[in-house]
């Protein structure tokens, strides 16, 4: 059985302090035999706006979306995202093997992924214990985003 607890992942000014999730996500429409692999979420105070969230097959990620963490978060409540990236919460009671779907656009194709909702949903809010909502620009160093788009830095 795997171990879905929220892991810290290090503390260094390069990445800043994350919080690692690593969770088996079922591919769903598909005609394979083995449609579950690998989700593996990462949030990072080094960009707090965001989370990159892996699809992985055994130890190969085959596809990398970051996305913002508030969609991430209200897509736990109801359907959220446009473009390349949706989520939308199943609507079984609460406490009923609530699921999280997910949906994945790129060029190459369209792929739909179900995964565990209440583990996302306490993931989520360790996210949000280590940076509360409307604090993340607490964390960006202005001077050094505005050099960088100027290039005078």
């Amino acid at each position: 059985m795997s171990d879905h607890t929220p892991r810290p992942t290090g503390d260094d000014r390069a990445t800043g302090r994350g919080i690692l999730l690593q969770i088996p996500i079922r591919l769903l429409f598909t005609a394979l035999a083995s449609s579950t692999l690998q989700g593996r979420l990462h949030y990072t105070t080094a960009d707090p706006y965001a989370v990159t969230v892996d699809v992985m097959r055994g130890t190969k990620t085959v596809a990398t979306w970051v996305v913002a963490r508030d969609l991430l978060d209200e897509g736990t409540r109801q359907p959220s995202g446009e473009g390349d990236f949706r989520v939308w919460p199943s609507w079984a009671p609460k406490g009923a093997g609530r699921s999280l779907f997910f949906s994945l656009d790129r060029p190459a194709g369209h792929a739909t992924f179900e995964a565990n909702l209440p583990v996302i949903r306490q993931w989520l809010d360790s996210t949000f214990e280590m940076v509360p909502a409307g604090s993340e620009g607490d964390l960006l160093d202005w001077d050094a985003l505005e050099a960088g788009l100027l290039g005078s830095g």
